[in-house]
């Protein structure tokens, strides 16, 4: 091929020869070409079992969460998504006028049923106007996604949105399994019983029995009611202050992968100063002296929300229409901050294109073209010859002959000219979208939500003096910028590796310095937990019908977590069917009812089961088609098992033993994260105090560890989809490399903050972190064999959804 020009012809070449392909596609592994049925022939003479066990069900149902969770949200960034959505999104944008109509199968089922279940029936959400969801919020992501932003594979980093998604999807898939397979049921749980909170097992059992109790029990209206006439939830009873422990372990360690270990976090850690030092605290604390409600909402809205420009005025009068109004202070803020950063990236760009020895300015105008060109036909045509070729990005754009003109370092001088053009434009065009956009459906929607929350707001303006958790905001914002920032300290890493460089010429300056650990997270949230309590205080006991309003969506909401035995698919019993309403909060109420409906309560035989604490049975029975042999964990798939267990058996005897041998390492891989998870939490326990942290500086004193590594499954969940990301080749010619090759590159020009700027190495730290975590195993057979059919059989549950 020799250029850009030459994309289409070689598209339609192709095209002839190759499946239509889209890159990047999500966790699925490219390199993977094989036919399921003729895998692993060396099992050939094995004969496929006809069953699961519960241990495989689980490991199963594991697999599927996880690809389908990423697939789905990888499907925001194209336009038409949110049209096959579902409600409360509709299937053609409009206007305020006309009947909206809503899609039957949603694209995202997954996505569908958390929202509806547990998103929209919120107290002050459930009451937004339509509009607000199929005007405002779906206008504005399908203005983003029309915006074309940028790609992984194209600027070869992992970026601050690619980092985002993938954390969000590790732990909605989490939620995803609990809302399909629910919660094992048990006898009632003894919330008093004796947990030592230096271990981190206790802790873990803890944790399951306080959930246990929210989904079975009454602790939802307990805990609402202990709010109202105590300041602290933790002294309820020895479950709940262990479970707090085991929360705080779990939240600490997402915000150190997040912000020490991730590339991306002395980035996201300069957003939040920025943010943080731009906003008024001041003056919102003396809006909120006005005693009068309506005077004060009128005042902080004003504030924060109105327009003093010429087009505002003129658009007001009616001598012009959808005339530029300028932004008021929350676009001002926002456009700023992403503004500031194109700047940065622009420099960038503009340095490439002044260097002496740099590419020729007709590759690099070749490449501004492409980038200035809006069609995402053109762009996926030209990662598809990207990846068949193979050759790089830049290869693809500017043509194999001009790029193999190109020497080693003027090639990458033209990826990172074109990553830094890519991030340029990515905050021009969400900054048009967010504060540049005729209608201002950002402005739009959040005045639809203070209209939404306005009786909540007048109720608690009246009785809470909400300056005093404004400053607390403020306050807490602070400790946590100054937590995220380097310490001063002569101790060493645990595991004996220090976070400086390992060279001899900076071992001093090991000494002096080091990254935030996660203790010292864990000492942020354990010395700013009472602010968070004081403010359900005062609401709980001041402000009884809105606890009451959270309490019932509480109790509600959490049935959605109820396990049963199997589903059933729904049949045609939906055909015909009338819809009677459209309102977000009826949607919600038939979800939950339609669960409550498919969810069969566990025989005695399975509550006496699930009373085991071990997680380890090797009994040899079949309980409703599932064997319960050998080593397995609790639950299997949950009220899923029997569907699980169906479609293993509806495959081909040689595709079973395919699905089996991965099943089972990936079973193993499990249980080894989850020991290994636990493990890691008894670390940093050994280097804790037990007791509340109330001051920084006995947080400081108190530590004897630095540990870089923590529990939490879903933070080696995360990281695989990570790892897993496709981005361009570093070379003119050379295949796709994975997200692991470049999860510590950035794009060049991205500034951080500027007291982590060199601070550590997150290299060396994530090595650290991730020395003794196992390494998932290629499910590709799975998804081949069952992602189909798993995906029918929850759009097939969204079915029972009453939606118009």
């Amino acid at each position: 091929m020799g250029s850009i020009a030459a994309v289409e012809e070689t598209e339609a070449n192709a095209s002839t020869a190759q499946p239509q392909l889209k890159v990047p596609q999500g966790p699925k592994r490219m390199s993977s070409n094989f036919d399921v049925n003729d895998n692993l022939r060396w099992q050939s003479g094995t004969v496929a079992p006809e069953t699961l066990t519960s241990a495989q069900l689980h490991a199963l149902f594991d697999i599927l969460t996880h690809y389908e969770t990423y697939a789905e949200v990888e499907l925001f960034k194209y336009p038409d998504t949110l049209a096959g959505y579902g409600y409360p999104f509709t299937t053609h944008h409009h206007g305020d006028e006309g009947t909206p109509s809503y899609a039957t199968e949603s694209t995202a089922p997954l996505l569908a049923a958390l929202l509806r279940s547990i998103v929209l029936p919120i107290p002050g959400i459930r009451d937004l106007p339509p509009q607000f969801w199929h005007v405002r919020f779906q206008g504005i992501l399908t203005k983003l996604a029309e915006a074309e932003l940028s790609e992984s594979y194209d600027k070869a980093v992992l970026g601050t949105r690619k980092t985002l998604a993938t954390a969000a999807s590790a732990i909605h898939e989490s939620v995803s399994r609990g809302i399909l397979g629910g919660i094992p049921r048990g006898p009632k749980r003894n919330l008093n019983h004796i947990y030592d909170r230096s271990k981190a097992s206790d802790l873990q059992r803890a944790w399951e029995d306080v959930v246990h109790e929210l989904v079975y029990g009454e602790l939802i209206e307990e805990l609402f009611e202990w709010a109202s006439t105590h300041q602290s939830l933790e002294n309820h009873s020895r479950a709940v202050e262990a479970a707090m422990d085991y929360i705080i372990m779990h939240v600490a360690t997402f915000l150190h992968h997040a912000f020490v270990l991730s590339s991306e976090g002395p980035y996201l850690l300069k957003l939040i100063e920025n943010l943080h030092k731009m906003m008024p605290y001041s003056t919102i604390r003396q809006v909120l002296r006005i005693g009068n409600v309506a005077t004060m909402i009128n005042g902080m809205t004003k504030l924060l929300l109105a327009k003093m420009g010429i087009g505002s005025f003129s658009n007001w009068v009616g001598l012009t229409r959808n005339t530029d109004e300028g932004m008021n202070l929350l676009q001002w803020i926002i456009s700023n901050i992403l503004l500031a950063d194109a700047s940065d990236f622009w420099k960038t760009a503009y340095d490439i294109e002044k260097a002496k020895d740099g590419p020729p300015k007709v590759h690099l105008s070749t490449i501004k073209q492409y980038i200035l060109n809006r069609s995402e036909e053109t762009h996926e045509k030209a990662r598809k010859i990207s990846v068949q070729t193979p050759t790089s990005i830049i290869a693809a754009i500017i043509g194999e002959a001009a790029a193999s003109s190109l020497s080693k370092a003027q090639h990458a001088q033209c990826l990172e000219y074109f990553s830094a053009t890519l991030a340029e434009r990515d905050r021009q065009e969400i900054t048009k979208v967010l504060c540049r956009q005729n209608p201002d459906l950002f402005t739009q929607a959040i005045r639809d939500l203070v209209a939404s929350f306005e009786p909540m707001i007048r109720t608690i303006h009246e009785r809470v003096d909400l300056r005093e958790h404004v400053s607390s905001l403020e306050g807490f914002l602070t400790d946590f910028i100054n937590t995220s920032k380097p310490k001063k300290t002569a101790t060493k890493l645990s595991n004996n590796t220090t976070d400086a460089a390992s060279d001899d010429s900076q071992e001093d300056e090991a000494f002096k310095t080091r990254a935030p650990s996660i203790e010292d997270y864990v000492g942020l949230l354990r010395r700013n937990r009472q602010l968070a309590y004081n403010l359900m205080h005062d609401v709980a006991s001041k402000c009884p019908e809105i606890r009451n309003q959270f309490r019932d969506y509480a109790k509600d909401a959490i049935k959605v977590f109820a396990s049963g035995q199997k589903l059933v698919p729904p049949a045609a019993q939906e055909n015909g069917r009338q819809r009677k309403s459209t309102s977000s909060e009826s949607q919600s109420e038939s979800f939950v009812s339609a669960i409550k409906e498919l969810q069969i309560q566990q025989t005695n035989d399975s509550l006496a089961d699930n009373t085991n604490t071990d997680t380890q049975d090797t009994k040899n029975d079949v309980v409703d088609g599932v064997v319960t042999s050998g080593p397995r964990r609790k639950g299997a798939a949950g009220a899923l098992s029997s569907n699980f267990q169906s479609l293993f058996t509806a495959l081909p005897s040689g595709t079973r033993a395919n699905v089996v041998s991965v099943v089972d390492a990936h079973a193993a891989y499990l249980s080894a994260l989850e020991d290994l998870s636990l493990q890691k939490m008894q670390n940093i326990l050994d280097d804790l105090p037990v007791s509340s942290v109330t001051t920084q500086t006995q947080a400081q004193e108190e530590l004897k560890g630095r540990n870089m590594c923590g529990p939490g499954m879903f933070l080696s969940r995360w990281q695989q989809l990570l790892d897993e990301t496709v981005v361009t080749p570093e070379m003119a010619g050379g295949l796709p490399r994975r997200g692991k090759d470049v999860k510590h590159a950035m794009v060049q020009g991205k500034t951080v903050s500027a007291v982590a700027k060199d601070a550590w190495d997150p290299a060396a730290l994530t090595e650290l972190a991730e020395r003794d975590v196992p390494v998932p195993p290629d499910a590709d057979v799975v998804i081949r064999a069952l992602g189909d059919a798993f995906r029918e059989l929850v759009v097939n549950l969204g079915k029972m959804m009453d939606i118009a």
